[in-house]
């Protein structure tokens, strides 16, 4: 293996400030160069390689990183896929283990069929972020998909 301080016989200095924004979700893999700002509201795709500046409220991936949307369409995009996604994990728990998942599995979609005055079983989910306040304001004004879990499971499992 070549080493660059090898061949020269001189270790030359590579210091750079690296800033990351806050509510930053920096995916499995991803690195960060030296000199990179990250804004704020931020998602760093799994192996993505990031240099200079990244946007704020923006998504990016790839090597190099090159922002692929902005986060308001990213949220657009997982509304647009959340309940065939809910469907799908439904269909596969109960395929798998031979019964319907209980609500406390389905952590990732209880926006689609609790009310925000029903969210005891989700505390902890909504506390995961730091953020319990907003997601109870969230879930005030939120209208679930469905009436409830029952209604919720009746759709998923429907041909």
């Amino acid at each position: 293996m070549v080493s660059f301080e090898k061949k020269y016989n001189y270790i030359y200095g590579n210091q750079r400030k690296t800033k990351i924004g806050n509510n930053v979700f920096i995916g499995w893999g991803a690195t960060i160069l030296g000199g990179s700002h990250v804004g704020n509201n931020v998602i760093i795709g799994a192996n993505a390689v990031v240099s200079g500046i990244v946007e704020d409220n923006s998504v990016y991936a790839g090597n190099p990183a090159k922002k692929i949307m902005s986060l308001a369409d990213f949220k657009a995009k997982r509304e647009k896929r959340q309940l065939s996604e809910a469907k799908a994990y439904v269909r596969e728990y109960k395929l798998r283990f031979g019964v319907i998942p209980p609500e406390s599995k389905l952590t990732e979609y209880f926006f689609l069929f609790k009310k925000n005055d029903d969210v005891k079983t989700f505390h902890e989910m909504l506390t995961l972020m730091g953020n319990y306040e907003n997601s109870v304001k969230e879930l005030e004004v939120h209208k679930p998909a469905f009436n409830n879990y029952e209604e919720f499971i009746d759709y998923c499992l429907k041909d």
